[in-house]
C-alpha cells in the first residue's frame, strides 16, 4: 500500500471517534487526501481491479458511511430545544455533513462510474426513508440522487427492478404528501426522470404508475410552480406513450379524467410555451388513443369510457385551439422587429385532427364550460349551475378565418391548419367546400406582394389537388367551376418559380395538378425548363417528369431565340434545349473564366430521375420512355379511409393506431382499392425507340459535362461521384429499353469517363486516411460516403425493377 492510501485509510478509521473534534479534524484531512492525484490514481486503479485487499472507493464510501451514521446519531440525540444561534449551528452542521459525501461520490466518479450502484442506491434510501436523515440531508442526497446516479447510464442498468419500484414508491409519496421544506421541483424532476427509467428498465410498474399519475394531477390546479406540472406532465407522456399499445382503454379513461385540468390550466394560465408543448402531445396522444386513424364512431373502431363526456371534452379542446390561434396572431401584429409567423407543427397536427373530429357535425354546438367542470366529473355529474355555450365550428370558422384581414399573422395559421387537415384527412373536405375554399385560396394568392403567405398557400392548393382526385361524385357545375379556378391557379404558380422562396412549393403544386389532370399545360409551362429562369432542382425535376409522364412533349416552343444557332443554322428544338438545361451546357466557355460547378452535380435527385428524363428526351415517343422506367404502371391514389402518406412518403399515422384498429375488429383493415391504374399496356421495349442524331447530342453535354467538371478549381469530389452516376444511369437506361447492349456501354467513351472519375475517388479516400482528424476531411469523407451509398441504393433499386419487366 503506498503512503497516501496508508494515511488515508489512518484517518478513515478515526471517523467513528466518540470525540467530535477529532472527527472533525480527520474530515478535513479526509478531504485534503482525496484531493492529491496520487490518491485518486491509486483508489481508481484499485477499484478498476477489484482488489480485495487493497483499499479502494467502495472501501472508503463504507468508511464515510460509518461517519454518517455517527454523526447523525449526535444530532437526533441532542436536546431539541435551544436557542437560534445553535439551531443555526446545527443546520450549518448538517450541510456541511451532507456536502462531504456529495463531494466525496462526484470525486470518485468524475472519472467513470467507480462506486458499486447497489452500495450507493442502498445508502441513499436508508437516509432518505428515515424520517430524521431526510429533513437533515434531504435536499443533498435527492442531488445526488438525480445527478450522480440517475444520469449514469451504467448505474440504470444495475438498478434491479425492485429497487425501481421502491423508489418510485418512495418519491411517489415524497410528492404526493410533501414536508414544508421539499423542493418540489426537484422532487417532480426525480419523478420525471424515474418514470422514465421504469419505463425504459422495468416491468410491472403499470398500475402503480396509472395510480400515481390520477393523484398527482388533482392538485395540479392548485399548483404554483410551472416548472413541477411540466415535469410531471412530461414523465405522464413518456409513461402513456410506453404503455398505450398495451393499455389502450386505462390510458382513455386516465386521459378523460385529467383532461378537463389540462385544459383548464392551458385556457385560464399564462403557461410557458414548453409547459404547452406538453400539454399538446398529451391531447394528440389521447386523440390517437380514442380515435385512432382518425375513426370517427364506436362502430369505426373509436372508443371512449365515456363518450358523451368525451365529446363534450372535444368542443371544448376545440374552442380552446382557436382561441390558442388566435392568440398567436394577435401576438404579431403588435410585435417589434422579425417574428415567425407560423403556429408550431405539433398544434397544427392537433388541430387539424380536432377539426376533422368535429366538422361534419352542427355548425353552431351548445356544450359545458370546462371551466366549471371539476377533473374527475362528467357531464352526468354536472349540476344544473354549470356554465354552458355556443361554439361555431366547421368550414365556414376557417373560411371566415381566411377573409378576415389580409396580413400574415392572420392568415397563415388557417392555412397550416388547412393543408394538413386536407392532407391527413381528405374526406373532411367535402365536395360543396371544394369550390369555396379554392376561391379563397385563389384570391390570396392572386393579391399583389402576396410576403410570407405565399408558399403556405401553394402547400394548401397541393393538398387540395391531391384532394380533388379522390372525389368522384362532383356535378358537372362544379367540374367546370373548379377547371377554370384551376387555370387561373396554374398561371399564377407558373411564375412564382421564378422566386427562390416558393420555388419547391410551386413546383410541387404544378406535379399535383398534372398528376391530377386538373389543366392542360401551356407552351409556357415547357419554357420553364429550357430557359435560364430556374436551376434543376428537386422540385423542378419532378415536375417535368411528371409532364412527361402526362403529355406528349412539343417539338418547339418559340424560345429557341435564347440559344446559339447550331451548326446546320437550324434552332434548338425543345429537347435539346431541356437537355441542355438539365445538364447546365454553355457552348462557348472561357477559359480564364472561373467556371461554376453544374447545379446537376451539387445536389442529390431521387431514384436516378435524371438519367431517365434525358434518356426519355432522346426517344421517339416520350410518354412510351417514362412509362416504361415508371413500371408497374399504377398510380399511388389511396381510396377514402386507407392509409394516407406525407410528401415525404412516411405514415402519418402511428402503428399503434393501427393496431387499434386492427384489435378492435379482430381483423386486418382491408381498403377496397388503394391503386388506380393509368393505363393498361404492355411494356413492350421493341415499340421503344431513340433518335440517333438526340443520341448524339446527349452524348455531347455529357462529355462537356465531364470537360467542366475537369475545369474547375476545386471540385468536391461527391459531385465526381455524381457525375459518374448520371452518366452510368443513362447508359444502364439504354441498355434496359434495348437501344444498345452492355458490352457497347463498357467499351463507350462515356462509361470510361465515369470509371476515371471513380479511380479519382479512390485515391482521394487513399490520400486522406490518413488524416482523418482533421474535421474537415473526415465531414468530406463522411458525405462522400452516403453520396456513394445513395448513388449504390438507386441502381440496386431500378435493377430490382427492371428484372420485373
Amino acid at each position: 500500500m503506498s503512503l497516501a492510501l496508508h494515511k488515508l485509510l489512518l484517518c478513515c478509521q478515526q471517523f467513528e471517534n466518540d470525540k467530535a473534534t477529532e472527527r472533525k479534524k480527520e474530515v478535513d484531512k479526509f478531504k485534503h487526501l482525496i484531493q492529491m492525484p496520487e490518491t485518486r490514481e491509486q483508489l481508481d486503479r484499485n477499484s478498476e481491479s477489484r482488489r480485495s485487499k487493497q483499499l479502494n472507493w467502495d472501501t472508503v464510501f463504507r468508511f464515510l458511511q460509518k461517519y454518517i451514521q455517527k454523526e447523525t446519531e449526535c444530532l437526533q440525540a441532542a436536546n431539541p430545544k435551544v436557542s437560534a444561534t445553535t439551531q443555526a449551528n446545527r443546520q450549518k452542521k448538517m450541510q456541511e455533513i451532507s456536502n462531504i459525501m456529495k463531494y466525496f461520490i462526484r470525486t470518485a466518479n468524475k472519472r467513470g462510474p467507480h462506486l458499486k450502484c447497489q452500495e450507493l442506491l442502498k445508502h441513499i434510501m436508508d437516509i432518505l426513508q428515515n424520517k430524521f436523515s431526510c429533513a437533515a440531508y434531504g435536499a443533498d442526497y435527492n442531488s445526488i440522487l438525480l445527478k450522480d446516479v440517475l444520469s449514469v447510464r451504467k448505474y440504470w442498468c444495475e438498478i434491479t427492478q425492485q429497487q425501481w419500484s421502491d423508489l418510485i414508491s418512495l418519491y411517489f409519496k415524497m410528492y404526493l404528501r410533501p414536508s414544508r421544506d421539499t423542493n418540489r421541483v426537484l422532487v417532480a424532476r426525480i419523478v420525471h426522470t424515474l418514470v422514465k427509467g421504469c419505463c425504459l428498465q422495468s416491468e410491472g410498474l403499470t398500475s402503480k404508475l396509472f395510480e400515481f399519475f390520477a393523484k398527482a394531477m388533482q392538485s395540479a390546479r392548485q399548483e404554483q410552480a410551472f416548472a413541477v406540472i411540466e415535469h410531471i406532465i412530461s414523465a405522464l407522456n413518456i409513461f402513456l406513450n410506453t404503455c398505450v399499445m398495451n393499455c389502450r382503454i386505462r390510458v382513455c379513461k386516465l386521459g378523460e379524467d385529467i383532461f378537463p385540468t389540462l385544459l383548464y390550466l392551458w385556457t385560464q394560465k399564462h403557461l410557458q410555451d414548453s409547459l404547452k408543448e406538453e400539454i399538446i402531445e398529451f391531447f394528440t396522444l389521447q386523440l390517437q388513443a380514442h380515435h385512432p386513424k382518425g375513426t370517427k364512431s364506436l362502430e369505426k373502431g373509436a372508443f371512449a369510457a365515456d363518450w358523451l363526456n368525451w365529446q363534450n371534452l372535444l368542443y371544448n379542446l376545440y374552442e380552446a385551439i382557436v382561441s390558442e390561434v388566435s392568440h398567436i396572431r394577435s401576438r404579431g401584429k403588435y410585435s417589434a422587429g422579425v417574428r415567425h409567423v407560423a403556429i408550431k407543427e405539433n398544434l397544427v397536427n392537433l388541430a387539424a385532427d380536432i377539426c376533422h373530429q368535429l366538422f361534419g357535425h352542427d355548425s353552431r354546438m351548445f356544450v359545458s364550460s370546462i371551466s366549471n367542470m371539476d377533473a374527475p366529473q362528467s357531464p352526468s355529474h354536472l349540476g344544473s349551475s354549470s356554465k354552458r355555450k355556443f361554439i361555431e365550428l366547421g368550414w365556414e370558422v376557417i373560411r371566415d378565418g381566411l377573409q378576415k384581414s389580409e396580413k400574415d399573422f392572420d392568415m397563415i395559421p388557417w392555412l397550416q391548419i388547412i393543408t394538413v387537415l386536407v392532407a391527413k384527412y381528405p374526406s373532411s373536405l367535402p365536395n360543396c367546400e371544394l369550390v369555396p375554399t379554392l376561391t379563397i385560396l385563389h384570391q390570396i394568392l392572386s393579391q399583389q406582394r402576396c410576403g410570407e403567405r405565399i408558399p403556405y398557400v401553394l402547400r394548401c392548393l397541393h393538398e387540395i389537388a391531391v384532394c380533388q382526385r379522390l372525389k368522384s361524385a362532383l356535378n358537372t357545375a362544379q367540374k367546370l367551376d373548379l377547371q377554370n379556378l384551376w387555370a387561373k391557379i396554374w398561371a399564377i404558380t407558373l411564375r412564382s418559380t421564378t422566386s427562390h422562396q416558393s420555388e419547391a412549393e410551386s413546383f410541387q403544386l404544378l406535379e399535383a395538378i398534372l398528376e391530377g389532370n386538373l389543366t392542360v399545360p401551356d407552351i409556357d409551362f415547357w419554357k420553364i425548363f429550357s430557359g435560364s429562369m430556374c436551376k434543376p432542382t428537386n422540385s423542378a425535376v419532378k415536375c417535368l417528369s411528371q409532364a412527361l409522364v402526362r403529355w406528349t412533349l412539343p417539338e418547339q416552343t418559340g424560345i429557341v431565340e435564347n440559344y446559339p444557332m447550331s451548326l446546320s443554322n437550324r434552332p434548338l428544338n425543345l429537347r435539346e434545349a431541356i437537355m441542355r438545361w438539365l445538364l447546365s451546357y454553355q457552348a462557348e466557355v472561357n477559359a480564364e473564366e472561373n467556371i461554376e460547378i453544374p447545379s446537376i452535380v451539387c445536389r442529390d435527385f431521387p431514384n436516378r430521375i435524371l438519367s431517365q428524363i434525358l434518356v426519355v428526351l432522346t426517344l421517339k415517343d416520350c410518354t412510351s420512355g417514362m412509362d416504361f422506367f415508371r413500371l408497374p404502371s399504377l398510380e399511388s391514389i389511396p381510396a377514402e379511409g386507407s392509409p394516407i402518406e406525407d410528401c415525404k412518403g412516411s405514415t402519418l399515422f402511428s402503428e399503434t393506431e393501427s393496431l387499434f384498429l386492427q384489435t378492435t375488429f379482430d381483423e386486418i383493415p382491408t381498403y377496397s382499392s388503394t391503386k388506380v391504374w393509368i393505363q393498361g399496356k404492355d411494356p413492350v421495349t421493341s415499340k421503344i425507340s431513340a433518335k440517333q442524331a438526340l443520341r448524339e447530342k446527349l452524348e455531347e453535354y455529357l462529355l462537356a459535362l465531364v470537360e467542366c467538371l475537369h475545369s474547375a478549381m476545386k471540385l468536391p469530389p461527391e459531385c465526381q461521384v455524381r457525375c459518374a452516376d448520371l452518366i452510368i444511369g443513362v447508359l444502364q437506361c439504354y441498355c434496359d429499353i434495348g437501344v444498345i447492349s452492355e458490352d457497347y456501354a463498357c467499351a463507350s467513351t462515356l462509361f470510361q469517363k465515369a470509371k476515371s472519375f471513380m479511380l479519382n475517388i479512390g485515391e482521394y479516400i487513399s490520400t486522406i486516411g490518413n488524416e482523418l482528424n482533421d474535421e474537415m476531411k473526415l465531414i468530406s469523407l463522411k458525405t462522400l460516403v452516403n453520396v456513394c451509398t445513395k448513388c449504390l441504393h438507386s441502381h440496386t433499386k431500378f435493377q430490382l425493377r427492371a428484372f420485373s419487366h
